[in-house]
């Protein structure tokens, strides 16, 4: 059992709110100055609440609040219990993710705000983490329905914006059907998309590797593993030849040998090109010296003076020798590059008879290609295998994830049917409320369980339903059965909220109400907390009302007298 008892702020910047058993009425009146009930704080009132119970921060318009409006260090507190445990819970704007609950006077401080979420969980259930029943907020979606759900959906039961996919798990713990098959089909769905999701990436690097479709990949891996498997044979046919030891390993020899002496002989003409450089008369002009000569000949001393004929004639003997030298270098590196031609020359000689001979044995042309070939097609062959392999890999597991997915839902169509007294009187409820508003039995609630994603499709029919208004009615007749059907008391916290649910027709609206009074009684036992504006109410249709409106009021609000006593634009 959940139970709301107060309200309230700490320092008071808003007037208390007294919860009590039964119905709670939280109205937003006209005045004289004003005929307009909207923005007056009604279901800002609602948000506190379901804030102090541990919303999201970023999905409460709580976040939206600007400083000047609401002190953002203050606290905004709820008195409420679970079963016998009194419990207040203590949370500001400021530090959002780091409420405070008091247990029975006892309070904690929580750092992380799952923490305390699991403990509002194992208090209203029994456990903090069990698959057999669903989160403390997973509960609280049905039960605090605020005005953004818009009522378009028994099921879907938040900000229409987000889009949030169904979450079916606190409507079958209601109807007392245990949630653990729904949820583990649920958690095999995820993990068979991401594996899709993994096998169509694959199947895409696969194409774009190969630039063929998947299929044509399939069929050119058969045929790079027949050349592999080709030139393997003919590797192992030419291995097993008696003299193929001695002859490959002298190749490989004579390969190696090769490959020095070309190196070798690319050094030299190397150099050789340096060389070149130099070729041809390299002496300075005379008149070049004679130029230079005069310009520095009068900073010479008397001693060491000498004419431009001695300058120049010493020149010439630099670069005489100097030619010399390198004349000397070209003819020995073209003696060492000849006797480098000629070894080459002899070793490749040598290297084709040897490669003769292989090809006499086998079937092979150059025992260094062929090797360098199969290399190149086995690194290909399984790259592209472990793609295939991969991907094969993916199918399989999809389809065990599919067969056990099909077991859990199996089980949770068996869990169904030994819940249909349950859910039988679910129905009877429905149809009870069906014919008091509606003046019929035109209606049904059946509980599908399919092989879709969705798992579960709950099927509600009113009558006329698809309108606007039918469509909110159909909310509050699914949501006022499930809090009063006795059989589903053992599962009902016992709390339900309604955030103006009804924009419908008067009719409607009147006998909803009127509903509300004739089960005045079994609601006391419980606790119906909804937010309403008085001017939706047809001045002649007031005296059908059986609703003592003023009785039921805990709080009302108006332009003059807003919930939060200013007037502000959200964040």
């Amino acid at each position: 059992m959940l139970k709301l008892h107060k309200l309230y702020s700490e320092p008071e910047l808003f007037d208390p709110i007294p919860f009590h058993n039964g119905i709670n009425l939280i109205l937003g009146e006209t005045n004289e100055s004003s005929d307009k009930t909207n923005g007056v704080g009604k279901s800002l009132t609602i948000e506190f609440i379901d804030f102090c119970l541990l919303k999201r921060f970023n999905d409460s318009r709580v976040s939206k609040i600007p400083e000047n409006a609401f002190d953002h260090e203050a606290f905004i507190c709820l008195d409420f219990s679970i079963f016998d445990n009194q419990i207040t819970s203590k949370r500001s704007i400021k530090n959002q993710n780091t409420p405070i609950l008091l247990f029975n006077g006892k309070e904690t401080e929580y750092f992380d705000i799952n923490d305390a979420k699991d403990q509002l969980t194992h208090l209203l259930f029994g456990s903090a983490i069990n698959k057999d029943h669903p989160s403390f907020r997973t509960m609280l979606g049905p039960l605090i329905r605020d005005e953004r759900s818009e009522f378009k959906s028994i099921v879907k039961c938040y900000d229409t914006v987000k889009n949030i996919p169904p979450d079916y798990s606190p409507h079958l713990y209601l109807l007392g059907i245990n949630p653990i098959s729904y949820n583990e089909a649920k958690e095999l769905q995820k993990d068979i998309d991401n594996t899709t999701k993994a096998r169509r990436k694959l199947k895409r690097d696969v194409e774009q590797l190969t630039g063929k479709t998947f299929s044509e990949a399939n069929q050119d891996l058969n045929e790079l593993t027949s050349q592999v498997e080709q030139i393997k044979d003919e590797l192992e046919a030419l291995e097993n030849a008696e003299s193929f030891k001695i002859i490959k390993e002298e190749v490989i020899e004579l390969e190696t040998k090769l490959d020095g002496l070309k190196t070798q002989a690319g050094a030299i003409k190397s150099e050789l090109s340096k060389i070149r450089l130099f070729k041809g008369d390299n002496y300075i002009d005379e008149s070049e010296v004679s130029a230079l000569y005069d310009r520095f000949k009068q900073g010479l001393g008397d001693m060491i003076k000498r004419e431009i004929k001695e300058v120049t004639e010493f020149k010439k003997k630099i670069d005489t020798f100097q030619k010399t030298l390198i004349d000397s270098r070209k003819t020995t590196l073209l003696d060492e590059l000849n006797i480098i031609n000629k070894e080459i020359k002899n070793i490749d000689t040598r290297y084709k008879e040897k490669l003769q001979i292989l090809d006499k044995e086998g079937v092979l042309k150059s025992l260094k290609t062929t090797v360098s070939a199969y290399e190149v097609k086995l690194e290909e062959q399984s790259r592209l295998s472990s793609f295939i392999k991969k991907h094969d890999d993916y199918d399989q597991s999809i389809k065990v994830l599919k067969q056990n997915r099909s077991g859990k839902i199996i089980v949770l169509d068996t869990k169904v049917t030994e819940a249909e007294t349950t859910t039988d009187a679910f129905e009877k409820t429905i149809l009870d409320i069906h014919h008091y508003v509606m003046g019929n039995k035109r209606c049904s609630f059946k509980i599908k369980i399919k092989e879709n994603k969705q798992v579960v499709e709950y099927e509600l029919r009113i009558h006329h339903d698809g309108s606007h208004s039918n469509e909110r009615e159909k909310v509050f007749i699914y949501d006022m059965a499930l809090l009063l059907t006795p059989k589903i008391n053992l599962f009902h916290p016992g709390l339900l909220i309604h955030d103006n649910i009804f924009d419908v027709d008067q009719d409607t609206l009147i006998k909803s109400l009127n509903y509300l009074a004739e089960k005045s009684d079994a609601l006391n036992k419980k606790q119906y907390v909804l937010t309403l504006n008085s001017d939706k109410f047809h001045t002649d249709e007031l005296k059908k009302l059986k609703l003592n409106i003023d009785q039921l009021k805990i709080a009302s609000f108006t332009k003059t007298k807003k919930f939060l006593q200013t007037s502000y634009q959200e964040l």
